[in-house]
């Protein structure tokens, strides 16, 4: 019996758990190795005495409860608990008998630290989620919330706790919703969007994913992820409303549109191109640039010239040329290139919008020449005195010549400057009378105005008006029709004059503005024109005076426009009108 004693003590001794006996009174009566190193006392300052005297800050912890309810009740008890004086947690198994109390404890202070600490991470990853993370039981029923969940829709974690999640779930979605969470309770993840409501009722787009909790290979419940995409959604949306509305403008313009890729294939075209050109889409889509059938052959040149502005990155605007139909017939069209970008602002095609002025030309044509025949008839009187005044001192010195060719030879120059006179006086003329074709060249703008003032000196003379020019030193050559604008210069300079019926004086200025424009201005002082007669021109027909047909100034602005100009008149009345055109110096 004792060596079984001894046996038993000697297998306690080697267990490397920490144990100790009390009996009925709570005296130790067996104290291992292991529980001196653990409880730091030796066996003889502890055998004998009582538990809770040598202890007495147990009594307030959980070891006074249990091993209290072991002995009641004859029951075992296993427990985890941390003793405070030693700084340590202890896992506790005690078994009851007749005699007492038998406790093995070890310490498990590093293990419960690591459990802890990862408790922590966990509950900071938990917490200081930036996207909203929650759980839910299998009824859908909020278990827990972090606080991103609270700022997503609104609610305080109270809130969430007391409903489930199907009173947050925007109606349209909510049978797509309840699938994706009945297949995450099933044990599979899901991931998928829906549209959540706001405390406030506005709708939140959320991006979520379920996943199953799953216990001992059983689901216990559903964890949540939430990120907010209302942003990103609604810049889709607004990103497919562009879209649709570019669509619907390309689709429905009035003028032609065609857009290629970066490689020149036709991708699209829209109606009002099959109504122009008369080819249907089918026939035109990916077709390089060079085989669309719109294009003239002597053409090619040019629109070589435009792809490559267009490739870098620049824009032709409303440039005036030739296409044909598929009848063969010519249209004058305005046609305007465009680089398209991608999201990388690298340029991955361009588009064309080609409108067809083939009939408002024939109608600008039609006015101007409407208005060249006004002009030249009112010029008639002032001319045929500018040419009857030289013929009359033509004959008055042929007479002289004829008593006496000696004496009179220096007549002949005289003679000859008026003849000059003469024909430079009708060429004016007749670009008034001819039509002209539309021809653009480099022109010295001094030369030109000078010409038109040598036409109207004589109608000035008459009317007692001095034309006083003031040209900024230096060649001032423009890109122009010249034909055209010696036709609104005469329009302003005699506006000028019969505005001044009393006499007065035109200055004309040149100047150039900021290296890039061409400043030519007028100033009469002239009798001026009211608010209302202002707002009025440039309509058809309306005119202020007798013989007028409201057509001068209105040819005349379109013309500047024409050639990318600015016009801009200020007039009072009684104080005369200056008359402003801005012109590009540069093509």
């Amino acid at each position: 019996m004792n060596t079984r004693l001894e046996d038993t003590y000697e297998i306690l001794e080697r267990i490397t758990d920490g144990f100790f006996a009390v009996d009925k009174l709570w005296n130790f009566t067996y104290v291992n190795k292991e529980a001196m190193r653990l409880l730091f006392c030796s066996r003889d300052n502890l055998i004998g005495k009582n538990v809770w005297q040598e202890f007495p800050e147990a009594v307030k912890l959980q070891f006074y409860e249990k091993y209290h309810k072991a002995i009641k009740e004859q029951v075992p008890v296993i427990f985890d608990d941390y003793f405070s004086p030693l700084k340590k947690w202890f896992n506790v198994r005690a078994y009851p008998s007749s005699n007492g109390l038998t406790v093995y404890f070890r310490d498990v202070t590093l293990e419960r630290m690591e459990k802890t600490e990862k408790e922590q991470h966990y509950r900071s990853l938990f917490q200081h989620n930036p996207d909203a993370v929650f759980s839910f039981d299998l009824n859908g029923n909020y278990l827990s919330v972090n606080p991103a969940m609270e700022q997503l829709l609104g609610y305080s974690e109270e809130e969430y706790l007391q409903q489930s999640f199907v009173p947050l779930v925007y109606e349209d979605d909510m049978e797509r919703t309840v699938q994706h969470y009945n297949i995450a309770a099933s044990g599979t993840t899901q991931r998928y969007q829906t549209k959540a409501i706001h405390k406030n009722g506005s709708i939140i787009y959320v991006d979520v994913t379920n996943m199953p909790i799953i216990i001992n290979d059983e689901v216990v419940g559903v964890y949540g992820i939430a990120k907010d995409i209302t942003s990103r959604k609604k810049s889709d949306e607004a990103l497919t409303a562009k879209t649709q509305q570019l669509e619907s403008f390309i689709e429905n313009n009035g003028d032609a549109i065609l857009i290629f890729s970066i490689q020149g294939n036709v991708i699209q075209v829209n109606k009002a191109f099959e109504d122009t050109f008369g080819w249907a889409k089918q026939e035109i889509l990916d077709l390089k640039l060079y085989q669309l059938p719109i294009i003239p052959s002597e053409a090619f040149d040019e629109v070589r010239k435009f792809e490559a502005e267009v490739k870098n990155g620049h824009h032709v605007i409303r440039a005036e040329t030739t296409r044909l139909r598929r009848d063969g017939s010519i249209l004058n069209v305005l046609l305007s290139m465009s680089p398209i970008k991608d999201a990388n602002d690298k340029i991955d095609g361009w588009s064309v919008i080609i409108k067809n002025i083939t009939e408002w030309k024939k109608s600008q044509e039609m006015l101007q020449n409407t208005e060249k025949l006004s002009i030249a008839g009112q010029l008639a009187a002032g001319i045929a005195h500018e040419i009857r005044n030289p013929i009359t001192a033509i004959k008055g010195f042929i007479q002289l010549i004829n008593l006496n060719i000696d004496d009179y030879k220096e007549y002949f120059s005289i003679m000859s400057s008026e003849i000059q006179r003469i024909e430079q006086i009708l060429s004016e003329l007749l670009i008034l009378a001819k039509p002209q074709v539309s021809k653009l060249e480099q022109k010295e703008i001094n030369v030109l105005l000078n010409q038109v003032i040598t036409l109207l000196d004589t109608q000035a003379i008459l009317n007692n008006v001095e034309i006083v020019t003031e040209f900024q030193p230096g060649a001032t050559y423009i890109h122009c029709d010249e034909n055209q604008l010696k036709q609104v210069f005469i329009n302003f300079i005699k506006n000028a004059i019969e505005a001044m019926p009393k006499g007065g004086q035109l200055v004309i200025q040149i100047r150039k503005v900021n290296h890039d424009k061409l400043n030519v201005h007028f100033k009469d002082e002239g009798v001026g024109m009211s608010k209302e007669t202002l707002s009025k021109l440039g309509q058809p027909f309306y005119t202020t005076k007798d013989k007028g047909t409201g057509l001068g100034y209105m040819i005349s602005k379109k013309i500047i426009e024409n050639h990318f100009g600015e016009l801009y008149i200020i007039s009072e009345p009684l104080k005369g009108t200056t008359i402003d055109v801005f012109l590009p110096l540069k093509p």
